[in-house]
């Protein structure tokens, strides 16, 4: 067994000035364009515990990314690794869409194309209007196919979280756990959620945690 895993989109959870439940990407974080959620986000989640020590915090489901979303775009064709400004294995994915939100640096994600060495995860080195320069090892082959996709993941980081021991659920109700230790730390952060770990065994019953959520610059 163990201690069931908080999902803040599961009703009992919420995030402080936002929806209680059914909590969706997009829904809590929104590219911090301003207002008090712009760089940190405060919730409340509450898990019933089995006396461990750790407990999995989804900040949506564990499977939707807090503060990011995914951009498609459909690919035509890719042209054969060549070496573009001293360097090597550079090819350009070509076809229709916004380009020009992408940056230098980020990953783009290629699926469709019938030879397996044009598929793959490439860091983009070049924006132009209608496709993106990347390295591609592999190298790439020159081909045309417009089944072919690529997508980014855009947003912000989560750059950190802080947990503390919440006296109160989300519904201001007192816990049934009997532990009151410290928050030992938070680890394995991704934008999908953490793992909070606590000082002594927490008893039987429902256990609240207040967490700050911090994007990146």
């Amino acid at each position: 067994m163990a201690n069931t895993v908080i999902n803040m989109n599961a009703a009992g959870n919420g995030y402080i000035g936002g929806p209680a439940t059914n909590v969706a990407q997009g829904q809590i974080y929104n590219q911090g364009t301003g207002g008090p959620g712009g760089s940190v986000i405060t919730g409340i989640g509450t898990s019933t515990t089995d006396g461990s020590l750790s407990f999995t915090l989804n900040f949506i489901d564990g499977t939707q990314s807090l503060g990011q979303y995914q951009v498609l775009l459909p690919l035509q064709s890719v042209t054969a690794g060549a070496t573009i400004g001293g360097v090597a294995n550079q090819s350009i994915y070509s076809g229709v869409g916004s380009f020009g939100q992408l940056r230098v640096g980020q990953t783009l994600v290629v699926a469709g194309f019938s030879t397996a060495a044009n598929n793959g995860s490439f860091v983009i080195t070049a924006v132009f209007t209608s496709a993106v320069q990347v390295t591609n090892a592999g190298p790439s082959v020159a081909e045309t196919n417009f089944s072919a996709t690529g997508s980014v993941t855009l947003g912000r980081r989560v750059a950190a979280v802080r947990a503390a021991r919440s006296a109160l659920n989300f519904a201001g109700v007192a816990d049934t756990s009997t532990q009151v230790g410290a928050i030992v730390g938070v680890s394995s952060i991704t934008n999908k959620g953490c793992v909070i770990t606590v000082v002594g065994a927490p008893g039987a019953g429902t256990i609240s945690f207040l967490f700050d959520v911090y994007f990146d610059n």
